[in-house]
């Protein structure tokens, strides 16, 4: 942890640095124990995140039935989240040929942030950003996303099918941001008992610089005050991490990601 961020509270710093254990479940996801650690499983083709609950664990064990648990539900990539407590793992599990890289929808390196207070400078007036309202909405959200993350288009039935359980489900909330009727921004934003995660940030390459990430912050900030846990945690890339430091976000650590690809 940074001198700055020494005094986030403990929660929210975990919420930054392990947001797939800190996090409510969703109901469309599922945990499954394996042995030190647990594979996540969501119905979506980003790769399935699998994290570490305690240290001296079995690496090779847990990653043998990390395989098999992802094989059975149709899965071909496995990302292993590491956050710092967990670094002296790396070793074992880069001898079983898992690698720190990128991986679709995420980076290498992770780096976990937290803002306690307004985001900085002025609030945008001139951009619509609001919850996804229709799925056509959240269609363009999605397709924004698959276009900055290079992840796979899906077929509109799943999308539909997406958007239903995501309707009943209300453990977080989409936004979008629209110009000209056209959707131009996409964000997630999870609902954490200490605050918001901010999820799949994404603007189109030809909207940039034109304050769209900035009022995407600015309605899940206020979203968190409406909640009463006025605090955003996020994960941020290389692109998105200067961003989130001009609007007042500090580090407070980060986690690594080691890619599992199955054949």
């Amino acid at each position: 942890m940074t001198a700055d961020a020494a005094d986030v509270p403990e929660d929210v710093r975990r919420q930054a640095l392990y947001p797939f254990s800190e996090l409510p479940l969703p109901a469309t996801a599922k945990h499954i124990p394996i042995g030190g650690a647990v594979q996540s499983i969501i119905p979506h083709p980003n790769p399935q995140i699998a994290f570490p609950t305690t240290l001296g664990f079995d690496v090779a064990s847990a990653v043998e039935q990390s395989r098999a648990v992802a094989r059975e539900h149709g899965k071909t990539i496995v990302a292993w989240w590491l956050g710092p407590e967990y670094d002296e793992l790396a070793p074992e599990f880069e001898a079983l040929g898992i690698v720190n890289k990128d991986a679709p929808g995420f980076e290498a390196t992770e780096n976990a942030m937290v803002l306690l207070s307004e985001p900085a400078g002025e609030r945008p007036t001139d951009v619509d950003v609001h919850p996804v309202e229709s799925f056509e909405e959240f269609l363009g959200a999605a397709a924004v996303g698959q276009a900055n993350f290079g992840l796979p288009p899906e077929p509109e039935e799943t999308m539909r099918k997406h958007y239903e359980e995501y309707l009943g489900e209300r453990t977080g909330e989409s936004f979008v941001a629209v110009v000209d009727g056209k959707v131009v921004a996409g964000a997630y934003a999870a609902f954490g008992n200490s605050g918001l995660n901010l999820f799949g940030g994404a603007v189109l390459e030809e909207m940039r610089g034109r304050g769209i990430y900035r009022a995407l912050m600015f309605a899940r900030w206020d979203r968190a005050v409406e909640r009463g846990t006025p605090a955003l945690t996020v994960q941020a890339g290389k692109m998105s991490m200067p961003i989130c430091e001009r609007l007042g976000f500090r580090y407070v650590g980060r986690a690594r990601i080691f890619v599992d690809e199955l054949t």
